[in-house]
């Protein structure tokens, strides 16, 4: 149950990230303002938790702890997972190449929106899959205990 609750929070961080990055992209302010950089925070919220899971539930120690959690997800899903971290660092990349023409703390907020949200984007979206993973191995592993 706390895995589907936190895959929903994650969700509507990367609805939030979506759509903030979007305004940025139209040159649009968020109706809540900067106040939208409270998503840095919600990324705290929803990682410290899967990265605590992930590690518990590890097959075995050691490195790449979402890589099994992701093994429980769709191929379609890791294949997306892939193309938000591709993208993020693809719209980084832009944000510091459009930033360079403006004088320090003088890039508009649109340009600093978008530059952002693309990594709100990536990190509630691999949160999202993460725990997603976490509750179908939870189900799985219950399902072993009862049939044992």
């Amino acid at each position: 149950m706390g895995y589907l609750f936190l895959a929903v929070v994650a969700a509507m961080g990367l609805l939030a990230s979506i759509a903030c990055h979007l305004m940025g992209w139209l040159h649009v302010e968020p109706p809540w303002g900067k106040s939208v950089f409270l998503l840095h925070i919600g990324i705290f919220v929803v990682w410290i938790p899967l990265v605590v899971f992930a590690n518990r539930t590890m097959p075995k120690p050691g490195r790449g702890n979402l890589e099994h959690l992701l093994a429980e997800l769709p191929k379609w899903v890791r294949v997306a997972t892939g193309g938000l971290f591709a993208y993020a660092l693809l719209n980084f990349a832009y944000f510091i190449f459009c930033t360079r023409h403006y004088p320090k703390h003088g890039v508009p907020f649109s340009v600093e929106l978008r530059g952002v949200s693309g990594h709100w984007m990536m990190f509630y979206g691999i949160a999202f899959a993460g725990f997603v993973a976490l509750a179908r191995l939870a189900r799985k592993r219950r399902q072993t205990e009862f049939n044992v």
